[in-house]
């Protein structure tokens, strides 16, 4: 299946340009981005990783019972900074990496070519990607292997192997512990757009369940999946004698407050912050409302394997929204970060609207790329302010 992730000599000439293009600006923003804040910046969980890794390498443990243990944060991270150090190289392989399942998806998933265009370049200039991709955190391979994961799926769809997608499973969950929520997530999107369309009434029964293709798969997933983190969590648990939280605490926030917060984040992303947050908060609503009353409306009416996977990928977005609002885990200012997971799958299911809306090709894709602008401008006024 992984030809598939090599397949650029077989794209047309307009998509290699497309693609090099795209390629060619993240790689200059990252690069750019890097230089001007000297380095890739830290911040306590930085800190808190390069530590740990540094304990691996010398004392093969990562809790330390001198200091404050490392007990908060899934340990796949660390790992991978006993390879990549500072991880200046690790986050721009992940951004790159990223770009390149997500390019493979659009291809697939989309079929207009101004359409393609515009969502390699609103990728191109997203402000929040390269925000997370300018710390030693754990929010970049966790992207690459979530979004490897569901490129995975796609392909898992037509032919019914599920070894990538369990094993880029095992990995993101092992970058995060939010990595639970898309589990759910992915687990409960499976079972509700392709197990049950495929059974009647009367075939739930184990045998006939367990020779559908979909539910080995999601039995796979949840274990691979779920591994890492539970193994951890029981390590990390007896070597700090039983002081080891596995359920964090909720914040000093209310819902309401961390919906506010959120929604704050969300409509930066389509609105200037200097625009007051009530009118932002309107139009982000009122625009929510809209998208998912004609999202909904274009399901009822198509039912193909490209829609359906649209379907699927807005689900385990809504499902991990939710998570991070009940949970309200953090500090208020990590909202952008824990957001910025989910950018390229919300452009995905912005590009389906936009594709699908019947309107004048003209002033639609007209107001599309003009709001490029801002994204391109957000972005260069952050590099340029770096700290």
């Amino acid at each position: 299946m992984l030809s598939h992730f090599f397949s650029f000599k077989n794209l047309d000439s307009n998509s290699k340009i497309r693609f090099l293009i795209g390629f060619l600006i993240l790689l200059i923003f990252q690069i750019w981005s890097t230089y001007k804040g000297e380095g890739i910046a830290k911040t306590h969980d930085s800190f808190q990783y390069l530590q740990t890794a540094e304990n691996l390498i010398l004392q093969s443990d990562f809790i330390q019972k001198e200091a404050q243990p490392y007990i908060a944060w899934a340990l796949g991270f660390p790992f991978l900074l006993i390879l990549f150090k500072d991880s200046i190289f690790l986050n721009l392989i992940c951004l790159l990496g990223v770009y390149i399942f997500y390019f493979d998806l659009i291809q697939k998933l989309f079929q207009k070519t101004l359409m393609k265009w515009w969502l390699i370049l609103a990728f191109s200039f997203a402000t929040p990607l390269y925000l997370i991709h300018h710390f030693v955190w754990s929010e970049p391979p966790f992207l690459l292997f979530l979004i490897a994961c569901i490129w995975a799926f796609y392909y898992l769809i037509d032919n019914q192997k599920c070894f990538w997608f369990c094993f880029f499973g095992f990995l993101f969950c092992a970058m995060r512990n939010a990595g639970l929520y898309f589990v759910i997530g992915i687990n409960s999107g499976i079972i509700l757009f392709y197990m049950l369309p495929s059974l009647n009434k009367k075939e739930f029964t184990i045998p006939i369940l367990w020779k559908n293709s979909y539910f080995k798969s999601l039995v796979y997933f949840s274990f691979s999946s779920t591994l890492p983190i539970f193994l951890w969590w029981i390590h990390a648990k007896i070597k700090t004698e039983g002081n080891f939280d596995t359920i964090y605490n909720l914040a000093l926030r209310t819902f309401l407050e961390e919906c506010l917060n959120y929604g704050d984040i969300l409509s930066r992303w389509f609105f200037p912050p200097s625009i007051p947050l009530e009118i932002r908060l309107s139009f982000f609503v009122l625009s929510l409302i809209l998208f998912l009353f004609y999202f909904f409306k274009k399901i009822k009416l198509e039912t193909d394997k490209n829609t359906n996977f649209i379907l699927f990928i807005f689900w385990i977005t809504f499902v991990y929204l939710i998570g991070m609002l009940l949970s309200r885990a953090g500090m208020k200012i990590d909202a952008e970060r824990f957001l910025a997971i989910i950018y390229p799958f919300l452009l995905i299911l912005i590009g389906f609207i936009l594709e699908k809306l019947k309107t004048n090709d003209f002033l639609k894709y007209g107001i599309a790329f003009l709001w490029l602008a801002y994204p391109l401008l957000r972005t260069l006024k952050n590099i340029i302010f770096w700290n």
